[in-house]
């Protein structure tokens, strides 16, 4: 039982052209259907009870897709680990599965996988021959405390903050699973 969070909170700031200075990389649309649309399917038939989406441009585009949560003022700034920390106070259920709203080519056993590693004082992240993927993570919410008090102490990196919970790193060895779309580069490769 789990809760689903999709990361759509960032500014998107790789992804802009000249053409286009202000793009939502979750609202773009991608082989037919924006970005967000299809995390909101992958989470819910991983088993997610509730879709939440860390969204703080576009709220009415994304509610369409799940109840839409914004970072908290005082982590403004604070960057991805704001949005799952919005999420972690916000579960329904005891965990929380987290997938950024630009990653495709997600394992179908993802969500399982992650939440047989993940205890509730250590969360779970995927890794694939590419490195690690840190917010593709399965976390208790009982870490929200610890959490806030690490962006309190200015902490920003995803991987500190994993590190310091003892996260457990998954293996997913297939070639191309969990492809990032950061950049218009990405875009066009994986198109």
């Amino acid at each position: 039982m789990f809760d689903g969070l999709i990361l759509a909170g960032g500014q998107s700031r790789r992804m802009r052209t000249d053409r286009e200075p202000q793009i939502d990389k979750g609202l773009m649309p991608w082989r037919g259907e924006p970005l967000v649309a299809q995390a909101s399917r992958f989470l819910q038939a991983q088993g997610a009870e509730t879709l939440w989406i860390s969204a703080n441009r576009h709220p009415d585009d994304y509610a369409a897709y799940g109840t839409v949560v914004r970072d908290d003022p005082d982590y403004a700034g604070c960057g991805p680990l704001a949005g799952v920390l919005a999420g972690l106070q916000r579960a329904r259920s005891s965990w929380l599965f987290v997938l950024p709203v630009d990653v495709l080519r997600w394992p179908a056993d993802l969500g399982a996988r992650l939440g047989a590693a993940a205890e509730p004082g250590r969360p779970a992240y995927a890794c694939t021959p590419d490195g690690p993927h840190p917010l593709c993570l399965m976390a208790h919410r009982t870490l929200a405390d610890g959490l806030r008090a690490f962006l309190e102490a200015d902490g920003r990196q995803v991987q500190a903050w994993l590190r310091e919970c003892g996260a457990v790193a998954v293996d997913f060895p297939e070639a191309d699973a969990l492809v990032n779309l950061n950049t218009p580069e990405d875009w066009a490769r994986w198109r």
